[in-house]
């Protein structure tokens, strides 16, 4: 059969050259299109069509009747796909190849598995509507995190995409539960307390390849060869207890489960332990605590000390508590003890600051910080204390405090170049207006307040904040959430169209906005802006 007269698609690419279906380059482009395409071309074609695909999808998630012509999908690629030379060769190398539509390109596997990676989650149930293709790509991400707790699934639908399933949330297993298995499972997070069935338990170890598991409330007489059992379970680099109970001859299981993790989480955990901690943990580098009883603070400082890789601390439990807890792991630090650690999650309520500005003296390095002042005034010259770690400092978190109006994170934001997070209090905009340019620019999450002291400062110094605010051009979440006090100082910046949103056009990157208890009140045209230049927001 004779091809097919020359037809103009009446569309002209970038280059000016009008393109017709007998153009080596259609020609090739189009019959490649099909199933058996290779896997090497197919990659080839993906970064081409990623940015296609990401604004189609973005149009999908508003509109999902709104579909491009697949002419226009096609068209829009030509201008950047290979010659028509190499796309001839490989055409006349296939066996009596079928010409598809253009929009087939976005239904080859190899390459939508690729681009759903990059889509932002609150468009997938809109992808996922387009095709059967287009279904079967986005189904992985529908079941990563699932739940058998009041689950309204069949045992068949559940096993038939049990293989998809990352995360798992469980409760006491019921019966018709108890014989599903899933194959690549990472994470089981068991959340309903006093669990003492024997289905449950029995389900759990069942799954041996997991790397994270996080039991609640396991009785001690629940299985008794539960923690023999779990020593088989070597992928588990990741353990969370709360209100486990550990006696016996248990204790040496779990000692020998603990000295090839790298991740401990305990709260609430009784130590009633006869058997000494072993010498070395050098596997674990977290630990976190949350609460534990006034008298086995000495047994955790004990454990510390025996985990000398440790990079991360977290401590949050009872103020009282508070100073035996960071007395004991500053004399660890003074012995050198932790070299290693560089990120600390410390309630401060009960603390001195005599005792906290040691506990930052003798750490040789943070990256990360997250300090809880809601209890406790803000006396120190907290950003003196951490200018030795200005150059690394990645992460700082700070619970707010009505005493907390300082030039604090003017501080941090002009005098730390790797910093990703900042959550610190209010910040004086005079400060601001007036202080060093910001050298964060790698900011991707900022909570902060800005007050202006009198208001009617407001006109002059806000131009000032938003050009600020407009060079942190990798921002991905952006919140201003003010105080629950009612005039508590004099003004916040405002955030509408007629004060200069339009100077935050930069934040391109921006997924998450949240502003409350600002004084303000948005209109349609401050949402629509937002939704036009901040084209990632899902929030």
């Amino acid at each position: 059969m004779s091809p097919p007269p020359p037809l103009f698609l009446g569309v002209v690419p970038d280059n000016g050259i009008k393109t017709t279906l007998s153009d080596p380059c259609y020609i090739a482009a189009s019959h490649s299109l099909s199933f058996s395409l290779s896997l090497s071309l197919a990659l080839t074609l993906f970064s081409l069509s990623l940015s296609l695909s990401l604004s189609l999808s973005r149009t999908l998630s508003r509109n999902p009747s709104s579909l491009p012509p697949p002419t226009f999908l096609l068209l829009s690629l030509l201008p950047s796909l290979p010659s028509p030379h190499l796309l001839s060769a490989f055409h006349q190398s296939l066996p009596s190849p079928s010409v598809m539509p253009p929009a087939h390109l976005l239904t080859l596997p190899e390459i939508l598995s690729l681009v759903v990676l990059y889509l932002p989650p609150n468009s997938l149930p809109a992808c996922a509507r387009v095709s059967k293709a287009w279904y079967q790509a986005c189904l992985p991400f529908f079941w990563k995190n699932f739940s058998l707790r009041d689950s309204e699934k069949s045992n068949a639908l559940i096993q038939t995409h049990s293989h998809l399933v990352k995360k798992l949330t469980i409760g006491s297993v019921p019966l018709e539960y108890s014989s599903l298995r899933f194959s690549n499972l990472d994470s089981i997070h068991l959340e309903s307390p006093g669990i003492e069935d024997s289905e449950t338990i029995h389900f759990i170890l069942e799954h041996p390849m997991v790397t994270r598991l996080e039991l609640r409330s396991l009785l001690p007489g629940c299985e008794p060869a539960f923690w023999d059992r779990l020593l088989g379970f070597h992928n588990l680099r990741d353990l969370a207890m709360s209100s486990v109970e550990i006696f016996g001859a248990h204790v040496d299981k779990f000692w020998q489960l603990c000295k090839r993790l790298q991740r401990l989480d305990i709260y609430v955990l009784d130590p009633t332990i006869d058997t000494p901690i072993p010498e070395q943990l050098t596997s674990i580098k977290e630990f976190s605590l949350l609460a534990c009883y006034a008298n086995n603070i000495p047994f955790f400082i004990d454990f510390i000390r025996n985990c000398p890789s440790l990079t991360s601390i977290e401590w949050l439990s009872n103020p009282s508590q508070d100073e035996g807890f960071v007395s004991g792991l500053v004399e660890l630090l003074d012995a050198n003890t932790l070299p290693n650690l560089e990120r600390l999650h410390i309630g401060t309520s009960g603390l001195s600051n005599e005792l906290f500005t040691k506990l930052l003296e003798r750490t040789p390095r943070i990256t990360s910080l997250s300090v809880d002042f809601s209890q406790n005034a803000f006396r120190m010259d907290f950003a003196t204390l951490l200018q030795p770690h200005f150059s690394n400092l990645r992460i700082l978190e700070i619970t707010p405090t009505v005493e907390a109006k300082s030039s604090l994170a003017q501080d941090i934001m002009s005098s730390c170049p790797l910093l990703e997070t900042l959550k610190a209090p209010f910040v004086d905009a005079h400060v601001v207006a007036e202080g060093k340019p910001w050298v964060c620019l790698n900011l991707k999450v900022l909570k902060l307040v800005f007050f202006f002291d009198p208001p009617n400062t407001i006109t002059q110094l806000q131009p000032l904040i938003l050009d600020r605010l407009a060079t942190l051009t990798r921002l991905e979440e952006l919140s201003m959430i003010g105080p629950l006090r009612r005039n508590f100082f004099g003004g916040t910046i405002d955030l509408r169209m007629k004060s200069g949103l339009d100077r935050l056009s930069t934040l391109g990157r921006l997924s998450t906005f949240r502003i409350c208890q600002m004084d303000q009140r948005m209109e349609h045209a401050e949402v629509d802006w937002m939704l036009k230049h901040w084209k990632n927001l899902t929030s």
